[in-house]
């Protein structure tokens, strides 16, 4: 795949160590509603609850500038690459002003070519449950917010399944870089800020249709390879 990280799922009920960060999220804190669905199967042009410094707000996935003529590129805007996020003419201006969020996902999918066609993996914390948080950008067009997702070289056992990956902040980095004042460093060799595993799930995740929890649920636990 050109594109990684084209699908995740965000219905996090359980904040765990994110509590003071993500303690409203994603309900809209005046009204008690979410701002926007959570999921198991998100994909590029859904509304989903993003987090920023201000609050968590309704977001389309998928960065439209707010100078596009377009409310729909005509190229995917979906993923941003960290090591040129800063010269592309999409993405420089919320670059450089420092409108930056978080993406609160349970864990993406990820495919491998096989040889009946491609089979879909699920990325999660390696212990399941804990919150997995995706760096990214927002911007504002008119009435619309949008975001795109930061990827990064993939590094240690995540270069087994994809030549990239989400750039992914911890419980310590999250608020400085809502707040403009983290930079992110390239990882060294095996170095990962998450603890991640992934395994094989059935190919109803292809259809973006699809949707439930069962999706989550393991292809088969008999082969070796079930999770890494």
């Amino acid at each position: 795949m050109a594109h990684m990280c084209g699908r995740f799922a965000n219905h996090v009920q359980d904040m765990h160590r994110w509590v003071s960060i993500l303690k409203h999220w994603p309900a809209n804190i005046e009204h008690g509603e979410p701002v926007a669905p959570t999921g198991f199967n998100i994909a590029p042009t859904q509304s989903v609850p993003v987090v920023c410094a201000a609050g968590t707000y309704a977001m389309r996935w998928g960065l439209v500038p707010s100078w596009s003529k377009d409310a729909s590129p005509k190229f995917a805007t979906f993923n941003a690459r960290i090591e040129t996020v800063a010269e592309k003419p999409t993405f420089r201006s919320t670059w450089n002003a420092k409108r930056r969020c978080l993406v609160p996902i349970l864990g993406y999918y990820e495919w491998v070519q096989s040889g009946d066609g491609k089979q879909p993996y699920f990325v999660r914390q390696q212990h399941g449950g804990e919150i997995l948080a995706m760096a990214g950008l927002w911007e504002q067009r008119g009435e619309m917010v949008s975001f795109t997702v930061l990827t990064e070289p993939a590094s240690g056992k995540m270069s087994e399944l994809h030549h990239r990956m989400p750039v992914f902040l911890n419980e310590q980095n999250a608020r400085p870089w809502l707040e403009g004042g983290y930079e992110f460093a390239p990882l060294s060799h095996g170095e990962l800020r998450a603890d991640l595993s992934f395994y094989p799930v059935s190919k109803r995740v292809n259809k973006a249709s699809e949707a439930g929890a069962s999706l989550l649920d393991p292809l088969s636990d008999d082969g070796p390879d079930y999770a890494k």
